[in-house]
């Protein structure tokens, strides 16, 4: 009896049925393996997908001239590698102040604009052109020397100015820039110059992924929405979800520091850009703190008094 049960079991463990059983065993075996690596795959898609999205809008926004950078997550206003900062917001004015808008770009245009338009005028000096910006505002000045239809055409010649000239940005500027954003910082820009024009500038500088703006609001035909206003200092910090308290405004001219004086926000004078004694003096009298270099305002809002060594 023994040897005929040894005999059935080895033929069953030779027969096609045995060996289909053992097939199917395994298959079900492999199939749950793969189900319980699976997660590990499926939880990276999201993330994936999701910063390809991000990417996709970032582009999309800024080639329609958007005022504002998708992402404004909150940031912590200190992270590794400093020591805190003086302000979680810098609200940021873009010529004359972060690059050298006006003598490349602005004045140049105004010329050209003046040869075309009033060749009976001589056009002002660029001292002369700072102060016009300054006082009364250019807006103001324009339209006393240009009539509707004239103005028009100067702001098509404006415009193809700022599509063929990227002003360079101040020496240091970049670096001051990514070292407020490594530690926390947020950048708000606030400027008379075409928001598309001034995402622009920032994406053709080689640090461009270190310094980039989280918020630019920039020309708005409403007067209300533009400085001396305080209307774009107070949308910033809604987007940035911060009080006046936690930000500076840093101009180089009256509009921004009226803005800042109307939106409750510290106001600090970039004076590195001219050197109109008029505008100094006002900026002087009129803001918290003024500075003659962007290395003396690098010391002052990151607490370091290392030079602004170039990272390219």
């Amino acid at each position: 009896a023994h040897g005929s049960m040894v005999r059935v079991l080895g033929n069953w463990r030779l027969s096609p049925v045995f060996l289909l059983g053992i097939f199917l065993w395994a298959h079900v075996a492999f199939v749950e393996v793969s189900k319980a690596e699976l997660p590990r795959t499926v939880k990276r898609l999201p993330r994936r997908q999701a910063i390809e999205a991000r990417t996709q809008t970032r582009m999309a926004v800024r080639a329609q001239g958007a005022s504002s950078s998708p992402s404004t997550e909150s940031l912590p206003a200190q992270s590794q590698g400093g020591p805190a900062l003086r302000y979680r917001v810098l609200l940021l004015d873009h010529d004359d102040t972060t690059v050298r808008g006006t003598e490349e770009v602005h004045y140049p245009a105004h010329v050209e604009s003046i040869r075309i338009l009033r060749p009976d005028l001589n056009p002002v000096t660029l001292p002369e052109w700072f102060l016009k910006n300054h006082d009364p505002g250019i807006s103001s000045y324009l339209k006393s020397i240009f009539s509707p239809e004239q103005m028009v055409e100067e702001h098509e010649i404006w415009l193809r100015a700022m599509e063929c000239r990227s002003p360079s940005f101040y020496q240091g500027m970049a670096e001051l820039l990514s070292e407020f954003r490594s530690r926390g910082g947020r950048i708000a820009v606030v400027s008379h110059s075409p928001a598309e024009a001034i995402w622009r500038h920032y994406e053709a500088h080689p640090l461009a992924d270190r310094i980039r703006p989280d918020i630019v609001l920039g020309w708005d035909h409403d007067a209300q929405k533009r400085k001396p206003s305080a209307w774009p200092a107070l949308r910033a910090l809604e987007q940035l979800n911060a009080a006046p308290s936690e930000a500076l405004v840093l101009d180089d001219l009256s509009p921004g520091v009226k803005m800042a004086k109307a939106a409750g926000i510290s106001a600090a004078a970039a004076g590195w850009g001219h050197a109109v004694p008029e505008i100094t003096e006002y900026m002087k009298q009129e803001c918290q703190h003024y500075f003659c270099s962007v290395q003396q305002f690098s010391d002052f809002l990151l607490g370091s008094s290392r030079p602004l060594k170039s990272q390219l």
